[in-house]
């Protein structure tokens, strides 16, 4: 009898270990599936695991930073509305990782309390690498120190109450205050010295990635069909050798628990890759063909992840974690699924769609105009970015800049 719990919002909280399996194998791409399976054939003497990488389909792809940081965001269970102002933070940030627009600014552009922008900067702050969304060096020091040497509380003060004596090298005063020796304090200031000043050194150095796409988009008449592509299957076998183990009488009554524990979670495993299969081939399907006018034309319907959740009476994390990092061919090359999801909220639109209303925006211009300019034309008609974003957008579509252009 099939198990139905691991599709079901409500039960989610009680999940069997072949749930958490069934999880866990969903959100890895193709290309982390791979690796998954690599290091569990080196535990697991019943799986085999014959890998042949020449017979996979890759495809090399420059991403940014900030797209790495969104997608590290996705792993999260953070509800949706805190989702998209981080989003937003990770596409403003420095290229040095700093976060410097004032909160009640980014408040007033969201039309979001300004609690709401305070934590989701804090989620920010949780990825990696530590330090990334500061807003000053003082808080990047403190956001390295409280994940390094979360248990020094002198080190903990010097950056966060005795910052402008740190500032001044005033050491001995740092030291009278603490109540500390000079040796100590010579020795805090050289942790303090091996943390990084910047988060980032350059976060526009675009970073190049493997990717296995899941499967490909062909058009079916009317509509699209979404194949998912088995690329692990014809790979994997369970070791028969072993199982003969499994009726000698030269083997403990621990030794065959073990060896049946092992072949249990191969079976598993297989299983769950199956679903993992029929699941994204169901869910691709739904999210392809509802915005199919995109394929046909290029536009974007508005779609959140709780809607495909509702259609297909999962939670949303399992929506998540089933698109996160995940590609597929279509006939115009690579699609982050990602990017088919836009929504309701206006600060939230795909990188895609703000992109071609740049582009837009630059080709029916009268005069040049500044990054400034075109965050404000993108505000009429609710798109809220900020000229950072012009720019860091306008660049990767390699479109000059007011004055060469």
């Amino acid at each position: 009898m099939e198990n139905k719990i691991f599709v079901s919002p409500k039960l989610e909280l009680k999940l069997l270990p072949s749930q958490i399996l069934f999880l866990e194998i969903l959100n890895f791409p193709t290309y982390s599936l791979i690796e998954f399976l690599k290091k569990e054939s080196e535990e697991n003497p019943f799986l085999h695991f014959d890998y042949n990488e020449e017979e996979i389909n890759k495809v090399y792809q420059e991403t940014t930073f900030e797209e790495k940081l969104i997608e590290e965001l996705y792993l999260l269970n953070i509800p949706e509305n805190l989702l998209q102002i981080c989003e937003f933070i990770i596409m403003n940030l420095e290229d040095n990782g700093y976060f410097k627009m004032e909160l009640k600014d980014v408040s007033k552009m969201l039309n979001v309390s300004e609690q709401e922008v305070e934590k989701s900067l804090k989620i920010v702050q949780s990825l990696e690498p530590t330090g990334i969304g500061a807003r000053n060096l003082q808080e990047c020091l403190l956001l390295q120190i409280k994940k390094f040497f979360k248990d020094d509380k002198n080190l903990i003060t010097i950056v966060q109450d005795c910052w402008d004596l740190l500032v001044k090298k005033k050491y001995k005063k740092i030291a009278q205050k603490l109540k500390i020796n000079e040796t100590s304090i010579n020795e805090l200031i050289e942790k303090i010295k091996k943390l990084r000043p910047f988060p980032v050194r350059n976060s526009k150095k675009p970073i190049s990635r493997r990717i296995i796409p899941e499967g490909r988009i062909l058009e079916d008449g009317d509509m699209f069909k979404v194949v998912i592509e088995d690329k692990i299957s014809p790979f994997i076998k369970i070791e028969v050798d072993y199982e003969k183990f499994l009726s000698s009488p030269f083997i403990s009554q621990k030794e065959k628990k073990f060896l049946l524990k092992k072949i249990k979670r191969v079976k598993m495993i297989i299983e769950m890759i199956e679903k993992r299969k029929k699941f994204l081939e169901d869910l691709f399907n739904k999210i392809v063909n509802y915005q199919k006018e995109f394929f046909k034309n290029g536009n974007l319907l508005p779609l959140r992840l709780k809607d495909i959740a509702k259609t297909l009476n999962v939670s949303v994390s399992t929506i998540s974690r089933a698109v996160n990092g995940k590609y597929l061919i279509y006939s115009k090359g690579l699609l982050k699924i990602r990017d088919l999801f836009i929504s309701e909220f206006k600060y939230s639109l795909s990188k895609t769609f703000i992109m071609r209303n740049i582009k837009k925006i630059i080709e029916n211009e009268d005069k040049p105009l500044s990054d400034r300019k075109i965050a404000e034309k993108l505000g009429y008609f609710g798109i809220k970015i900020s000229p950072r974003t012009v720019n860091k957008y306008r660049n990767q579509m390699k479109i000059l800049n007011s004055y060469l252009r």
